[in-house]
């Protein structure tokens, strides 16, 4: 069964493969136009569909309670 995608990651790097620009879209980018760009400058474009890792999921029920100091731990403080 194909996966279904969720969004996608576009990235941006420099001619040295350095990251210069990323974002996360809902949609596929059905154009890569920048505005009022310099016109004879080269662009290098990744776009990454993302798709559920669903063999590990997440899943906190019951939670009466919300407490940021546990997701901040757990994640390195976001």
């Amino acid at each position: 069964m194909k996966d279904k995608i969720l969004g996608y990651l576009v990235e941006e790097f420099d001619n040295n493969g350095v990251l210069v620009w990323s974002a996360l879209m809902p949609s596929k980018p059905t154009s890569l136009e920048i505005e009022k760009d310099i016109k004879n400058k080269l662009h290098n474009w990744v776009i990454t569909p993302l798709v559920a890792d669903t063999k590990n999921i997440i899943k906190v029920t019951n939670i009466k309670k919300y407490d940021s100091k546990k997701l901040t731990e757990a994640y390195g403080g976001l």
